[in-house]
């Protein structure tokens, strides 16, 4: 029999390597698990994504309540413009909605608001009396910074403005308006979930009932709470639809003047004496012919493209990033604190809220991180064995 010399005589078993572990799904944002980058995903799989377009709706609608962070700091952010309105305007309340504002009648009557529902404050209520109503207003808003009982105190801000409004129509401008509208919206959405004392009471409510602890509350909601979701995010709908229309149309606008074609419309309102809260700021920033043909045809820009760059991830990023930019230069340089905090407060809708948490972790850990630098306990040394007291 032959003898195979290059081997032992038995056969060796063979092993196989041990399997690739599975590709494990991943949610996005929206709760929706999708295979991870780079795995294949056959055709069939592709073609049912595209058709259930429905089903992601349906999940973004129901499953939670969305732009908790976007709505909380809209809340804030309209808190502090009724603050600011009653702050900027108490020193000439007389001749805008006092006794001296007579003159205006015949615009209040014809005024669209002129019913029972918006009479909180009168022509004919006497100064102490306005300025009594003035602070009340002002106190509502710091209520709403705070976040306590934000639904009832949002609708009662809403309630008094559009009275203080309706009072003074010549007065009005497209910063009232928008502050209104987001106002209602407001109210229609949970502004209260972060960062509010009504969160904090829900918070120790829920401590209390899992402790086992009696907790004096009402026997049950009588609304179910898919609803109030549901409603929640309608509302946050709302706000981002009316964003996008309010800066098409002012981006259409614009394209159509001349200044703004040539890119010399921001030089004329810098150097107008009702626009120049801080005029040497302003010809600083337009002695620039670069930077005022910057400004004039990147705000168009932006504005007109403002819906395109909501569809990709980073142009979101960038088309935010701009429009709080822009509207912060409109507060600082042209004086309009009330319209630019309403705008601002709308934009931050379109911010995520993994990307609003990651940003409050960071900065969470970088305050953690500098506290805990200044307060690092003092560590006895050997040498301070003969000396206790190192003072």
């Amino acid at each position: 029999m032959p003898v195979n010399n290059t081997g032992p005589s038995h056969t060796p078993a063979q092993t196989t390597p041990p399997p690739l572990p599975a590709a494990t799904a991943t949610a996005d944002d929206d709760g929706i698990s999708r295979p991870p980058k780079g795995a294949s995903v056959p055709a069939s799989a592709r073609t049912a994504a595209k058709l259930n377009v429905f089903g992601r709706l349906e999940s973004w609608l129901l499953d939670g309540k969305r732009a908790q962070y976007g709505t909380s700091i809209l809340r804030i952010l309209l808190g502090a413009c009724a603050v600011a309105i009653v702050a900027t305007n108490i020193m000439d309340r007389k001749y805008i909605w006092g006794t001296a504002s007579g003159w205006a009648q015949p615009y209040r009557e014809d005024s669209i608001w002129n019913f029972w529902l918006f009479k909180f404050f009168g022509a004919s209520d006497p100064d102490w009396m306005l300025i009594a109503k003035l602070v009340l207003f002002a106190v509502f808003g710091v209520l709403m910074v705070l976040g306590w009982r934000t639904r009832i105190v949002t609708v009662v801000t809403w309630l008094m403005f559009t009275s203080l409004a309706a009072l003074g129509p010549t007065s009005s401008d497209s910063a009232d308006n928008a502050f209104r509208i987001m106002l209602l919206y407001s109210f229609l959405t949970d502004g209260s979930l972060k960062w509010s004392l009504d969160s904090r009471r829900r918070r120790i409510k829920a401590e209390k009932l899992s402790t086992g602890r009696r907790v004096s509350a009402a026997a049950g909601t009588l609304i179910p709470p898919w609803i109030g979701v549901i409603v929640h995010n309608l509302a946050v709908v709302a706000i981002g639809a009316q964003v996008i229309v309010i800066y098409l149309i002012a981006g259409l606008a614009k394209a159509r003047g001349a200044l703004w074609q040539n890119g010399t419309a921001i030089y004329y309102p810098m150097y107008s004496e009702n626009f120049s809260p801080w005029p040497q700021l302003n010809h600083l920033l337009v002695a620039n012919n670069l930077m005022v043909h910057l400004i004039s045809w990147g705000s168009v820009a932006i504005q007109m493209l403002f819906p395109l760059l909501l569809l990709n991830r980073w142009t979101r990023r960038l088309a935010v990033v701009g429009m709080i930019a822009m509207h912060a230069g409109i507060g600082i340089f042209l004086g309009l604190s009330v319209f630019s905090l309403a705008m601002v407060a709308a934009d931050v809708i379109y911010v995520r809220d993994s990307t609003m948490e990651s940003i409050s972790n960071w900065v969470r850990c970088k305050w953690g991180t500098n506290a805990r630098r200044q307060k690092k306990p003092y560590v006895q040394g050997p040498d301070d064995a003969a000396n206790p007291d190192p003072a």
